[in-house]
C-alpha cells in the first residue's frame, strides 16, 4: 500500500476508521490477554488498517499527506499493545551487576582478579565423582598477524592433519572445530582417505563442529545480516560435505565481548548450548562468587522464556592453558606440553612442563587435581569444563603427541585411584554439557539479560577503541553488504524466470554463482574478530580489503548480469555488456566514485538509465549521476519528470574549485519496493532543463576563484543561516555553528549542535591507546574552527547543503525537499583523513537539549536496542559502546537519534550530549598481541542520518529493552541498502518498470526482507552451481509507536504471494535460520506469521 497516494480529507471518514480501530484493538487486547494466559509464544498480528488505493505511477510527487491531527487516539491506538504485557524477568541483568559492582580492582592472590580458592575433598565420593571433560582445541583466526591463506599454508593445514591422525590412534581422543573457512581450505585439498577419516570422526564424536560458522565472529561491529550470512555459508559447507551432522554447541572464545544477538542466532539455528570467554574481569569475579557463571541467556523482549539458551562463562584470564585447569596459571602452565624447556614457547612464571613418566605421574596428578577441584567449586555441579588449547596449537606432531598422550597418562592414572573420586576423560563442548545437563536440568540455573559490553582484561584497560579501528574498512563493510544482499536477491529471482521458461537461455548461472559465493566468502571472512573490527597487522587488512573489493566486484557483475536478464529477457547475451554499474571502485583503499556519463559525441543525446530498489518499501528519494552537461531534461516512460536539479562537481572533498565540464544531476525518483525502472536523460537547450543550484557564501575569502561556470555565487550576509523543507528547519551561525533544529510539524525547537573533537592517547607505559584498548589522555577536547575553515551553502529545488570545509574535517548537512520520508531527517557525511596527526581520536559530539539523564540507547547487530548506561565509577572508556548501526537519547518530549552508515564507538558522557566516534590513528602497540599501532588511515566519509522526533507518552523509564520507531527502523535499511544505478549501453528500453516480486505492494512496513539466497546445488565444495532451492529470511520489526507515522507505512498479513506466484513453487519449508531443521510444511497462500521482534527463515523449492 502506498499511504502517499491515499488521502483521507472527509472528517466523518475519520471519525468512522478511529471507530474502527478502537474496535479492533478492544478485539486484539482481549487475544493479547487470552495468549498470555496460554503463554503462547507468538504474538498476535496487528490490527487492520484502510484499504490502498490503486497503484499509479506517480512522475511529479505528491506532496505526503500530514498525520491525522485528533486529540490522542492516534497515538494510543496502535500496534504496540504487546510491550503493556508483564515485564520480562531474568535472575539477574547486566544493569544489576553494574549498579552494584565497585569496579574495585583487588588482588586475589594467585587469581589475580578472583579470589582463593579452597574444597573440602569430602565433598566427592564414589558416588558423586568429580567428572573433568577435557576439550582440546586450536584457535585458528583467518586473518591476524598473517593472512588467512598464510595461516593455513604454515600453520592450519598441518593441525587438521595432525588431529586426525591423534583421533585415529585412539578412540577416547576428541577434539573440537570451530572455523568452516579453514576447514574449506583443508577438504579442497585433503586426500579421499583424509575426507573419510574426518566424516567418521564426526560421526563417533570424537570430533565435534562448534558454531560451524565460516568464522568465529566479532559481536560488537557486526552486522546481523552478515553474522546469518556466514553461519549459513558455514552450515551449508557442512551439510554438502558432512551430511546431515547435528550442531548443539556454539563456542566463542575469543571475541572481545559478546552481544545477545548471537545468542539469539545461535538458538534460532537449534543449537543448545554455548561458551563464551571474553567477559569483563569484575563481572566474572561478581558470577564466580555466587555460581552463576553457568546460565540461561534470554532475549530482552522475551516475555515466554523462549529464546533461552544455556550459556558457560570461563572464569580466567584467557583461554589458554595457564588460565584453565585452574587459578594458579604458574601451576596450569606446567600442564602445557608444549611448554617444555627448549620448547618454542615456555612458561613465563619459570617453570616449564615436564612429560609424565612412571616416576612422576602421582605428583603431577595430584597437583593438576587440586586446581581442577579449585575450579570446580565456582559451578554448580560436579561436572568440571577444561579447555586444552591456544592460537593455532597442534601445528606440529610433536606437540599433538605430547598433549594427548601425557594428558592420557594423567588421567589412567587419577581414574584409577578410587579414593580420589574423580573420573578425568577427554570430551567435546556438548559432552560436557550433556553431563552437566544430566546433574542438573537447565530450569534450575539462573537467567540472564543483556549483553556483554565493554570488555576489560585488566586495570582500566578498556577494549573499546576497537569499536572505531580502522573505521574505512569498517565503512567498506557495510558497502559488501548491501552489494551482496542486492545482488543475492536479482539473482535468486533472474534463477527463478530461467527456471520457468524451462530453457537455460544464455543466463551463465553457474558463473554468477561462483562470483556470488566468492563475495559470500569474502564478506564472512571478514566478519572475523580480527577482521571487521581492525586489530590485524597492515598487510593482513590490506588483503582482507582486496577481499572485500573483489566481493564488490563479483557482486556488481551479478547484478549487472541477473538485471539485464530480467529486462531484457529474449534480447539478453551474457556476452554483451546492456547495464553496468555507475559505481566504480578504482582500488581496494579508495572510496567508490561515480562512473561520468557523457554526453560529448553529438550522437550521443540520450542516455537511459536503471535504478533498483533493494528495499522493502516505495522509496523516493534522491538519487545521484555524473554528466558533462548542465543542459539537460529527464523523462521516466516518456512522461517528464520536473524534479530534478543540478549541482557542480567540486574537485575535492575539502576543495572550493569546481570540476569543468562535470556537473551533478539530482533526480527525485519513485521506485517500488524490489523493482527496476528506467529514467532517461536527454540533452536539452529548453527551458524544460532541470534547474541549477545556488551557491552561497559567507565569506569573500571563500568564493572560488576558478569560473563558476552557469552557477550563480552569491556573497550573503546573516547572521543565521537556515535550511528549511516542510518539516525541519535548521539553523547555523555565520561562523558554521549548527545552533538549533525546529520541527515545524510539532513546533518544537531543539537547541543542538555539532562540533568535532578530539582525544589524545595516554602517555604512561603500557597504558595507551592502540588497536583494541582507548586509553585517551584525559576527557575530549573541541577542535577550534579557524579563519582557514570554508563554509558553502548550496541550494536547490530538491537539497540544500552547509557544507564546513576544516582542515581536519568536512561535514556537509543536507536537507531534502522530497515529500518523502527523508524530509524528516537531517543527512550529515563526514569527511576524515588521519594521515598527518599522531595519537589522535576524532569523535562528532551532538549537543541537545535533551534532558535523558546518565541513559541511552544503542543497538546491538543492527538487530535489537539496549539501555545503557553512564557510570561515572568508571573511567571514560569505560562508557563508551559499540554502535552499529544507531543510538538515541530520549526525555517526555524529544527523542533524537542517530543513524549511522557504518559501524563506530558511541558515549553519552553528560546528559544531552552523544558523542559518536570517527576515527582514531595511534603510533604505539597496546600489548594484546598486534604488535604494531593503527596509521595506515585513508580518507573516510562516514555517513549518518539525524532524526529528531517529538514525544507524547512519558518515557519508559524501567525496561532494559528500546524500540527505535518505525520511521528509524526504515531510514536505518535505506541508509545501509541505497538503491543501485545502472547504466543501459543502449538507448532501447525493454521495459519501463519491472518488479521482482508479484505482490510486494502489500508487503507489511514491519517486515523486512533480509535475504533471499539461493542454495549450491553440489555437494562438491570446488564446483558452484544454483539449486533450485531459496532461503527466504524475514525479520519482523518491534518497534515504539509514540509517534504517528501512519501516512507512511501499511501492516497487512504477508503471504508467500506477496513474493512468488503459486504456479512457480513447487514446496515450502519453515527451518531453522541456517535451514538444517525443518519445522513444518507451508503452501504458497500460508501466513507469513514471524514473531515480534525476530527472525524466520523459509525454504523455497522453484518448480
Amino acid at each position: 500500500m502506498n499511504r502517499n497516494e491515499h488521502q483521507v480529507t472527509d472528517e466523518k471518514h475519520v471519525r468512522e476508521r478511529l471507530d474502527h480501530l478502537k474496535e479492533s484493538i478492544q478485539d486484539l487486547d482481549k487475544s493479547i490477554k487470552d495468549e498470555d494466559k496460554k503463554q503462547n509464544v507468538r504474538p498476535i498480528p496487528p490490527p487492520p488498517v484502510l484499504p490502498v488505493a490503486s497503484k499509479t505511477e506517480v512522475h511529479e510527487e505528491k506532496p505526503i499527506i500530514k498525520p491525522i491531527e485528533t486529540e490522542k487516539p492516534s497515538n494510543t491506538i496502535n500496534r504496540c499493545l504487546w510491550r503493556n504485557s508483564s515485564p520480562v524477568n531474568t535472575t539477574f541483568e547486566i544493569r544489576q551487576l553494574y549498579d552494584t559492582l565497585p569496579f574495585d580492582d583487588i588482588d586475589g592472590g594467585v587469581w589475580k582478579q578472583g579470589f582463593d580458592l579452597k574444597y573440602d575433598s569430602s565433598q566427592w565420593t564414589s558416588n558423586n565423582k568429580l567428572k573433568i571433560i577435557l576439550m582440546p582445541h586450536s584457535h585458528c583466526d583467518p586473518g591476524w598477524l598473517h593472512t588467512f591463506e598464510g595461516y593455513f599454508q604454515h600453520a592450519t593445514k598441518n593441525i587438521i592433519d595432525n588431529v586426525i591422525t591423534m583421533l585415529d590412534k585412539n578412540n577416547k581422543y576428541k577434539f573440537v572445530w570451530a572455523e568452516i573457512s579453514f576447514l574449506s581450505l583443508w577438504w579442497d585439498q585433503a586426500s579421499s582417505d583424509q575426507r573419510q577419516l574426518f566424516k567418521k570422526f564426526i560421526n563417533n564424536k570424537q570430533l565435534e563442529i562448534v558454531t560451524g560458522g565460516w568464522v568465529m565472529n566479532d559481536e560488537a561491529n557486526t552486522h546481523y545480516f552478515a553474522m546469518i550470512d556466514q553461519l549459513i555459508e558455514g552450515h551449508q559447507f557442512i551439510e554438502n560435505n558432512l551430511g546431515n551432522i547435528t550442531l548443539q554447541s556454539g563456542w566463542a572464545n575469543d571475541p572481545f565481548g559478546y552481544s545477545p544477538t548471537m545468542a539469539y542466532l545461535l538458538h534460532n539455528i537449534g543449537m543448545q548450548y554455548m561458551a563464551i570467554q571474553r567477559v569483563h574481569y569484575h563481572i566474572k569475579k561478581t558470577l564466580a562468587k555466587e555460581k552463576q557463571l553457568e546460565f540461561t541467556w534470554q532475549q530482552t523482549w522475551d516475555r515466554n522464556n523462549s529464546t533461552r539458551i544455556f550459556t558457560h562463562l570461563m572464569p580466567f584470564y584467557s583461554y589458554d592453558v595457564p588460565h584453565t585447569c585452574g587459578p594458579d596459571p604458574k601451576i596450569c602452565c606446567q600442564f602445557d606440553f608444549r611448554r617444555t624447556t627448549g620448547s618454542d614457547v615456555t612458561c613465563p612464571w619459570g617453570i616449564n612442563a615436564v612429560l609424565i613418566t612412571d616416576e612422576n605421574v602421582r605428583e603431577r596428578a595430584q597437583t593438576l587435581l587440586d586446581q581442577y577441584r579449585k575450579k570446580s567449586q565456582l559451578y554448580q555441579t560436579n561436572v568440571l569444563f577444561v579447555p586444552l588449547g591456544d592460537d593455532f596449537r597442534y601445528a606440529k606432531m610433536v606437540e599433538a603427541k605430547n598433549q594427548f598422550e601425557n594428558y592420557d597418562k594423567l588421567f589412567t592414572y587419577m581414574n584409577q585411584q578410587t579414593d580420589w573420586n574423580v573420573d578425568a576423560q577427554f570430551g567435546t563442548l556438548s559432552d560436557y554439557f550433556e553431563q552437566v545437563l544430566e546433574q542438573k536440568p537447565q530450569t534450575q540455573f539462573p537467567s540472564y539479560m543483556g549483553d556483554f559490553f565493554t570488555y576489560a582484561d585488566r586495570a582500566d584497560h578498556y577494549w573499546s577503541g576497537y569499536y572505531t579501528s580502522r573505521a574505512f574498512f569498517k565503512r567498506m563493510d557495510r558497502i559488501v553488504e548491501s552489494y551482496l544482499r542486492a545482488s543475492e536477491i536479482l539473482f535468486s529471482m533472474a534463477h527463478a524466470k530461467m527456471l520457468e521458461q524451462k530453457t537455460t537461455s544464455q543466463f551463465p548461472k553457474d558463473n554468477l554463482f561462483t562470483n556470488l559465493v566468492k563475495a559470500r566468502r569474502n564478506l564472512g571472512l571478514f566478519q572475523h574478530h580480527d577482521g571487521v573490527t581492525g586489530t590485524a597487522k597492515d598487510h593482513v587488512v590490506n588483503d582482507y580489503g582486496l577481499k572485500l573489493e573483489t566481493a564488490i566486484v563479483s557482486a556488481q557483475n551479478v547484478m549487472e548480469q541477473s538485471a539485464a536478464y530480467l529486462l531484457y529477457q529474449n534480447d539478453f547475451s551474457a556476452d554483451t555488456d546492456l547495464l553496468l554499474s555507475n559505481i566504480q571502485f578504482k582500488t581496494f583503499e579508495s572510496l567508490p566514485t561515480r562512473k561520468l556519463i557523457s554526453f560529448n559525441s553529438q550522437q550521443q543525446q540520450v542516455k537511459v538509465i536503471y535504478i533498483y530498489n533493494p528495499t522493502d518499501r516505495r522509496r523516493t528519494q534522491i538519487v545521484k549521476v555524473l554528466i558533462d552537461t548542465y543542459q539537460v531534461h529527464v523523462t521516466s516512460n516518456n512522461q517528464v519528470i520536473n524534479t530534478c536539479q543540478i549541482d557542480p562537481k567540486w574537485t575535492g572533498r575539502k576543495s572550493n574549485m569546481m570540476e569543468k565540464n562535470t556537473f551533478e544531476l539530482l533526480i527525485l525518483v519513485n521506485i517500488e519496493a524490489y523493482s527496476l525502472k528506467e529514467y532517461t536523460i536527454h540533452v536539452s537547450t529548453t527551458q524544460q532543463s532541470c534547474p541549477l543550484s545556488k551557491i552561497e557564501y559567507i565569506n569573500e575569502k571563500d568564493k572560488t576563484m576558478e569560473s563558476s561556470g552557469p552557477f550563480k555565487l552569491e556573497l550573503i550576509d546573516k547572521k543565521t543561516i537556515k535550511l528549511n523543507n516542510r518539516f525541519l528547519s535548521v539553523s547555523f551561525s555565520k561562523t558554521g555553528a549548527l545552533l538549533s533544529v525546529q520541527h515545524l510539524k510539532h513546533d518544537e525547537k531543539v537547541s543542538f549542535t555539532t562540533n568535532v573533537i578530539q582525544y589524545g592517547s595516554s602517555m604512561q607505559t603500557d597504558h595507551n591507546s592502540g588497536a583494541y584498548l582507548f586509553l585517551p589522555d584525559g576527557e575530549a577536547k573541541d577542535i577550534p574552527t579557524s579563519n582557514h575553515d570554508l563554509i558553502r551553502i548550496q541550494r536547490g529545488l530538491l537539497v540544500s547543503r552547509f557544507d564546513i570545509l576544516h582542515e581536519m574535517y568536512g561535514l556537509q548537512y543536507k536537507l531534502t525537499n522530497t515529500n518523502g520520508s527523508d524530509d524528516y531527517i537531517v543527512e550529515l557525511g563526514a569527511t576524515t583523513h588521519l594521515n598527518m596527526n599522531q595519537d589522535i581520536e576524532l569523535a562528532l559530539r551532538f549537543t541537545t537539549g535533551i534532558k535523558n539523564g546518565d541513559e541511552f540507547f544503542t543497538d546491538l547487530n543492527g538487530f535489537q536496542t539496549i539501555r545503557r548506561k553512564t557510570y561515572h565509577k568508571l573511567p571514560l572508556q569505560g562508557n563508551v559502546y559499540p554502535m552499529p548501526t544507531m543510538a538515541y537519547i530520549e526525555d517526555d518530549h524529544m527523542r533524537f537519534t542517530v543513524l549511522s552508515g557504518q559501524p563506530s564507538g558511541v558515549a553519552c558522557l553528560k546528559s544531552g550530549v552523544v558523542d559518536v566516534f570517527l576515527d582514531r590513528r595511534l603510533t604505539r602497540d597496546d600489548n594484546r598481541g598486534l604488535g604494531q599501532g593503527v596509521t595506515d588511515n585513508r580518507e573516510i566519509i562516514s555517513s549518518f542520518k539525524l532524526l529528531f522526533e517529538p514525544r507524547h507518552t512519558i518515557a519508559d523509564r524501567i525496561s532494559l529493552t528500546g524500540y527505535p520507531t518505525l520511521l528509524a527502523h526504515h531510514h536505518s535499511i535505506e541508509l545501509l541498502y541505497p538503491m543501485h544505478i545502472f547504466q543501459s549501453t543502449s538507448i532501447k528500453i525493454p521495459q519501463p518498470e519491472l518488479n521482482l516480486f508479484s505482490k510486494i505492494n502489500l508487503f507489511p512496513s514491519d517486515y523486512h526482507l533480509v535475504n533471499l539466497r539461493t542454495l549450491n546445488e553440489n555437494r562438491d565444495d570446488s564446483k558452484c552451481s544454483p539449486s533450485k532451492n531459496l532461503a527466504l529470511i524475514l525479520r519482523r520489526f518491534a518497534y515504539d509507536c509514540d509517534e504517528n507515522y501512519d501516512n507512511l507505512f501499511h501492516f497487512e498479513q504477508p503471504i508467500f504471494e506477496h513474493f512468488f506466484q503459486a504456479n512457480q513453487i513447487q514446496s515450502i519449508e519453515h527451518t531453522s535460520l541456517s535451514l538444517r531443521h525443518v519445522q513444518n510444511q507451508l503452501t504458497v497462500t500460508s501466513k507469513l506469521d514471524v514473531p515480534l521482534a525476530e527472525i524466520t527463515t523459509y525454504k523455497i523449492k522453484m518448480k
